[in-house]
């Protein structure tokens, strides 16, 4: 029983050690301070096929102002980081000046995607995704970016920037009458190969919708159809 306790209680520490917070040490060696980054937006995770390594994405400020109605607008520069998680020892980093902006579309989350992206036999992607949204109620819309990255020779290298993976806008009459569409695209890796990366094969979803009021109800009717469309690696990136 006593093994047990101590096989757990090892278990744990590994696993608290792994979550570490290292964001002020990787601050430190970008020379940035925490009042210089958008904290609501930063995120870190483990990545799950090299545990031994995190991903931070760091939103840096460039501009960051409210008007006279309390509507914020700011600038971002990307800082995506690896780092090693005993040390927080920054591994390779990919900056990105001028990556994001808020406005009229609000950007209101960044996350990190840990999905198979296995682009060959050796090279796994992670992603980085963008929600964007509009406050507008009788035109809503929203809006999730995907971008790609993978480590490669001690750098990390961006191979995808800001696709379309979803999608969502409509107009109505904030009663019932209106159209909407979303759209919403999945990858996956073909058996074909460019420049040693394979293709990617995107499936997309699209959900038309017609609401229209009737005498004492809102009836809404979808059309549903599906496209196949593919991104091929250049050498540089996949377009």
């Amino acid at each position: 029983m006593k093994k047990c306790f101590l096989a757990l209680l090892f278990c744990f520490q590994l696993s608290f050690s792994q979550q570490v917070d290292h964001l002020d040490t990787v601050l430190k060696q970008l020379n940035l301070k925490e009042s210089d980054i958008n904290q609501n937006l930063f995120t870190q995770k483990i990545l799950p096929y090299d545990k031994d390594k995190s991903v931070l994405v760091i939103p840096k400020y460039i501009v960051n102002e409210e008007d006279n109605e309390g509507h914020f607008y700011f600038e971002l520069d990307a800082y995506i980081v690896v780092i090693d998680n005993a040390t927080g020892k920054i591994i390779c980093k990919f900056i990105e000046p001028n990556a994001w902006t808020s406005d009229a579309f609000v950007l209101t989350d960044i996350s990190i995607d840990t999905g198979l992206y296995l682009l060959n036999k050796t090279t796994r992607a992670f992603g980085v995704r963008v929600d964007f949204n509009a406050s507008s109620k009788p035109n809503p819309f929203s809006e999730t970016n995907l971008s790609l990255y993978i480590i490669e020779k001690g750098s990390l290298k961006q191979v995808l920037k800001n696709y379309k993976i979803s999608q969502s806008h409509g107009e109505w009459d904030t009663n019932c009458a209106g159209e909407f569409e979303y759209s919403n695209s999945t990858f996956d890796m073909g058996k074909v190969q460019n420049n040693n990366f394979s293709n990617i094969i995107v499936k997309t979803k699209i959900v038309q919708t017609i609401s229209t009021p009737t005498k004492d109800d809102c009836i809404s009717k979808d059309t549903i159809k599906t496209e196949t469309s593919k991104l091929v690696f250049n050498g540089k990136e996949y377009k």
